[in-house]
């Protein structure tokens, strides 16, 4: 049975409308939400897209510190103030009623996100933190804080948590999630990770399915490698080569991304290349390596229809996506994060794998019912979402002369058409105008 996320609207008392996600429906095989992204189109309606004029539907973004920005519809229900240089505070704006005009609950509550870095990744998850939150009449207190890898600093920071009473942490990021694993493992205070890597491949949870028995929730960011290899299969029935692309010092990036693709790769008979750059030079390694990948992908598929670049989830990786496309040749690139596909030509021919607004919706979901009391966050299993996020750059997809299969279309909840302009967003097809 397939759970179709519907959405809700949260009444504003300003007059404005803030449309959010409900709860999409869970199963318990590692809470996996099964999310119908995308509504089935008649080859008729894609021709409607291939042919039509679309606006770019993305939401703004507000600044409220020099190193965080949050989607500006946030904005709306919540105040934000920067009480120190590395921490803001986010409270339920004065104007603000749900639609039944009841106060908020929670209001009494306190929630701490811990950025390890500045990220547009982590805004995105706080933003449909806050949403969800919003969106059930939830207003407790939230603190975000940037704290580096400094551990003694991180220690200090959950310390004066423990002290004013904080109810919950969201651990941001796979370094935040590490550092609370290995540091605050049984503490005091529930701890929900969110946007980090699979815990199961970096052996934090023994398996999907049970709770972790201590003050820890994980969410994944991940696909199943088994899954992700069927969807790759399905794309390139063929494939024989496949070159994957990662920061190496990104760990978790290639415990969870890379290895387990290799071991894939020896199971079914396809090449499997590692492609590792360092973060602070990545432009120029990327620049050397991708046309070495090229090369040695051609010595078993000479015209390059069956091989196919795989870009991690490491930010200094992906960021490059233009330096990439311009040294891959045809080859197709895609990517683990759906952002990777984006308007014009500097993009990812498509991406699958789990977006951060995806995963922020469970793990926010999942701090909604430790916060109200619904779940022990001890009993709760490892969060995944599927079936995966898809996004297509039609765009890309011609200058390369990719064939993008049915099967990928229906299913895509991000579509950017042939003039490279947003065709789907969050599987609902965005026409404006007719040329």
């Amino acid at each position: 049975m397939i759970a179709i996320i519907k959405k809700l609207s949260f009444s504003l008392k300003k007059g404005n409308r803030m449309t959010l996600l409900n709860p999409p429906g869970t199963r318990r095989t590692g809470v996996r939400i099964n999310l119908l992204l995308a509504c089935v189109l008649s080859f008729a309606a894609f021709n409607l897209i291939t042919s039509t004029a679309f606006a770019n539907s993305g939401i703004a973004q507000v600044a409220v510190a020099s190193w965080l920005k949050v989607d500006s519809d946030v904005t709306e229900a919540w105040d934000a103030r920067e009480i120190a240089p590395d921490r803001v505070r986010f409270v339920m704006a004065d104007d603000v009623e749900s639609a039944d005009n009841s106060s908020s609950r929670a209001a009494d509550k306190k929630v701490l996100f811990i950025f390890p870095k500045k990220s547009s990744a982590y805004n995105t998850a706080l933003s449909t933190s806050l949403k969800v939150f919003a969106d059930r009449g939830l207003f407790p207190e939230v603190e975000v804080a940037l704290m580096k890898k400094d551990t003694a600093k991180r220690l200090e920071v959950i310390a004066a948590a423990e002290a004013s009473k904080v109810d919950l942490i969201f651990a941001t990021g796979s370094s935040s999630a590490k550092f609370a694993y290995k540091n605050y493992l049984g503490g005091k205070i529930p701890v929900v990770t969110i946007c980090a890597k699979d815990p199961v491949m970096l052996g934090q949870m023994p398996d999907y399915d049970s709770g972790s028995g201590s003050n820890m929730a994980f969410t994944s960011l991940n696909v199943p490698v088994g899954l992700q290899g069927k969807y790759l299969k399905e794309l390139k029935p063929g494939l024989k080569n496949v070159a994957v692309l990662f920061a190496n010092e990104n760990k978790s990036a290639i415990k969870t991304q890379y290895e387990p693709l290799v071991k894939w790769g020896e199971e079914n008979g396809i090449q499997v290349l590692g492609v590792g750059v360092s973060q602070k030079e990545a432009a120029v390694e990327l620049s050397k390596m991708v046309p070495e990948a090229v090369a040695q992908m051609r010595s078993s598929d000479p015209s390059l229809e069956e091989s196919i670049f795989w870009v991690t989830g490491s930010t200094s990786v992906f960021r490059e996506i233009a330096t990439i496309n311009a040294h891959s040749s045809t080859v197709p690139v895609l990517s683990v994060v759906p952002d990777v596909v984006q308007p014009g030509n500097d993009t990812a021919v498509m991406s699958i794998g789990v977006g951060f607004d995806s995963n922020a919706q469970l793990a926010a979901i999942y701090g909604v019912n430790v916060l109200t009391g619904k779940a022990n966050v001890s009993d709760l299993p490892v969060g995944l979402v599927e079936p995966p996020d898809i996004a297509i750059s039609f765009l890309k997809s011609r200058d390369i002369g990719m064939k993008v299969p049915f099967f990928f279309v229906e299913r895509a909840s991000t579509i950017y058409g042939n003039a490279g302009e947003i065709a789907r967003s969050k599987g609902k097809n965005v026409v404006v105008s007719l040329n």
